[in-house]
């Protein structure tokens, strides 16, 4: 991996669409344009909230995936993922996609995507009202016609449950230090999802393993339960 080329990691044509508690991000392209030799280290993508006040800049990770490494001169394309979504505070903000390589110790910047519609959100008396697009994908320097969504105390409640649906709050952190072998001979789980969870470490939540294909919290509650037996 070459730290010194990480503008080189970049990320084109991007997108994305909120559903209640989910969000579905669009990417025409995610390239590493390095040398064919250069194998990056592993890739994360972010949907962040940017807000500039008086007492200096606030950011927030609202959705989060990781990608595995990518070879130079290679690139995805047309690519869609579909995400769990964390409402921001109340206030305008600036939403940004944000492309990040793991350097051994710290997620480095590579590339940003922003987005020019403001995203709005209101607070009343029970609920969340973020002012948002029509159902089409919100695009770079696009101007969509917004309309409010509601999301109700019920779907609430379902985050809540989401956020600790394993009963481990530290989970991420056992599959990131659990050695391969161990991890690859729990029992029950398809070897495909075991070998993604591998090739997609390190976790930094429970949310992003949940993020996973194939992965969902009642697997995910097996495969802690089976690496925490002693």
């Amino acid at each position: 991996m070459n730290a010194s080329n990480q503008a080189h990691l970049t990320i084109q044509g991007c997108g994305y669409r909120i559903e209640n508690d989910r969000v579905i991000v669009s990417i025409q392209r995610i390239a590493n344009d390095r040398v064919e030799g250069n194998l990056s280290g592993t890739l994360r993508l972010q949907l962040c909230a940017l807000r500039q006040s008086t007492g200096g800049s606030e950011t927030i990770v609202l959705a989060s995936t990781t990608l595995g490494e990518m070879k130079g001169q290679h690139f995805l394309s047309d690519c869609h993922y579909d995400l769990l979504f964390q409402q921001p505070p109340s206030g305008n903000w600036q939403l940004a996609l944000q492309l990040s390589e793991w350097d051994g110790v710290n997620y480095t910047l590579c590339d940003s995507a922003y987005f020019d519609t403001p995203y709005q959100v209101e607070v009343s008396s029970d609920s969340f009202v973020p002012v948002m697009e029509k159902d089409e994908l919100e695009h770079e320097k696009a101007e969509p016609t917004p309309k409010i969504a509601t999301e109700s105390p019920i779907a609430k409640k379902q985050k809540e449950v989401k956020k600790n649906a394993t009963g481990y709050d530290d989970g991420y952190l056992i599959i990131n230090k659990s050695k391969v072998d161990k991890l690859l001979k729990v029992k029950g789980v398809p070897k495909k999802v075991l070998e993604k969870l591998i090739a997609e470490r390190p976790f930094h939540s429970e949310k992003a393993v949940l993020n996973v294909k194939g992965m969902g919290p009642v697997m995910l509650g097996k495969i802690l339960a089976e690496l925490t037996k002693k």
